[in-house]
């Protein structure tokens, strides 16, 4: 499994992002996800299955306007 961490611009909440993303996810028709708010930091981490380009580039293109920065783990 891959995690990204999320941090969220300071005018977004990070649980609200985390549940617009699921439902965009599920548009997609993308599972396999766990995706949790940290509110305390305002952030969201998401995990992602090893080698799933297209979810990595979907959750990557959605979060773009959202984030103010990623750590990759």
């Amino acid at each position: 499994m891959k995690n990204f961490r999320f941090l969220i611009n300071d005018q977004f909440n990070a649980q609200t992002i985390a549940e617009d993303l699921k439902v965009q996810l599920d548009v997609n028709r993308l599972y396999d996800v766990n995706i949790v708010a940290v509110n305390s930091r305002n952030e969201v981490i998401v995990q992602v299955p090893e080698a799933n380009g297209t979810l990595e580039e979907v959750v990557e293109s959605f979060m773009d306007s959202y984030q103010k920065g990623i750590i990759l783990e």
